[in-house]
């Protein structure tokens, strides 16, 4: 048996919080941001697959008890937690830590606990993973569209984020053109010259810079949203007439008014992966379903779990996707062993 992994996880928001924890449903949202900021990391379940080539992999999914604005409004607090939690990853045995939702944003985006954990630990935030299978899914419904990219424009919002830049660097010659799209004009004109100096004959007028969301998705017949932000960002008015639209952010920034009301665009959910078989759990917190703890059926994990698994079951110990520069070599080599290991991408709409 491979193993144990670990993967961190956490509440993305009070929904999330209440279908693992009902008895918090009436209570006041500063009583229970209160309550989780004392709450110890802990193990919310046991997870145990067989790949493809026949290789058993066990891992466990610790819970880090923060909401993602806590994350992001005292990032103090939530690397202290993940601190704690890796010193709880050592004490059950694992080597290989997976960095799930907002606990690889914080902490110089997993450095600070690369370096504090040396060789005890290694870390992955599964960004390459999710960055491969995002674009594999948007290809796969362009080509059921019949289109080309070479006659559309893309806009990459959250284009300076680890995930949005290595997609960025990617995609920018595929398409006619490219909009680049985040809140830090500075770090999108570095963004925009790191592009143009490594490819010095491609033409930047075909690389246009905003922090203008609406302004660049009007325009765009694909829109691929890659931001840390908690919030709903693109509008039922924002967007394309017949445009395609993959949501990689969690929670997502599509707002569910335009799940409802344009029927004309297609909202993909970006990073949703088939394991290559029906896993066994154990231990499950407060005794409810996998499905309920990760908000998907227990066939399907996010991009970055489905990573960690991988990297256990290769016993591949080194920090693999880490920090906001992604190796394209890297996002390479995780497709290969996905593949290998029977791990496949699904085309998952975004409902209501």
């Amino acid at each position: 048996m491979k193993g144990p992994f670990g993967f961190f996880i956490h509440p993305l928001n009070y929904n999330d919080l209440y279908r693992v924890m009902p008895e918090l449903v009436n209570k006041r949202p500063d009583f229970i941001e209160g309550i989780l900021k004392w709450i110890d990391p802990f193990v919310a379940a046991e997870i145990e697959l067989k790949t493809k080539t026949n290789d058993t992999v066990f891992g466990m999914f610790i819970v880090i008890p923060l909401l993602a604005k806590q994350f992001i409004e005292d990032e103090k607090l939530a690397v202290s937690k993940l601190i704690k939690a890796s010193n709880l990853a050592i004490k059950l045995g694992t080597k290989i830590l997976g960095l799930g939702a907002f606990t690889s944003i914080v902490g110089r985006a997993g450095l600070t606990l690369v370096n504090l954990f040396k060789e005890r630990l290694y870390f992955t935030s599964g960004a390459s993973y999710t960055v491969a299978s995002s674009l594999e899914v948007v290809d796969y419904n362009l080509n059921q569209m019949n289109l080309n990219k070479k006659d559309l424009v893309v806009s990459v919002i959250g284009a300076t984020g680890a995930i949005g830049k290595a997609i960025s660097n990617l995609i920018y010659r595929d398409y006619k053109k490219i909009y680049l799209v985040a809140r830090n004009k500075s770090r999108l004109n570095a963004l925009k010259n790191e592009i143009t100096i490594n490819d010095p004959y491609f033409n930047k007028e075909n690389i246009l810079i905003t922090n203008n969301i609406s302004e660049a998705t009007k325009v765009s017949d694909v829109v691929i949203v890659a931001t840390s932000s908690p919030n709903e960002l693109i509008n039922v008015n924002d967007l394309k007439y017949n445009s395609i639209v993959c949501d990689i952010s969690m929670p997502h920034n599509v707002s569910k008014e335009v799940i409802e009301k344009r029927k004309d665009v297609i909202v993909i959910e970006g990073g949703i992966i088939r394991l290559p078989s029906i896993p066994t759990f154990r231990k499950l917190f407060n005794n409810i379903s996998f499905e309920d703890i990760i908000g998907y059926p227990k066939n399907n994990v996010l991009a970055c779990m489905a990573e960690t698994i991988i990297l256990t079951a290769e016993n591949i110990k080194e920090n693999y996707s880490i920090g906001r520069n992604i190796d394209s070599n890297k996002i390479i080599k995780i497709k290969e062993l996905a593949d290998k290991h029977g791990f496949s991408v699904e085309n998952v709409f975004l409902k209501k």
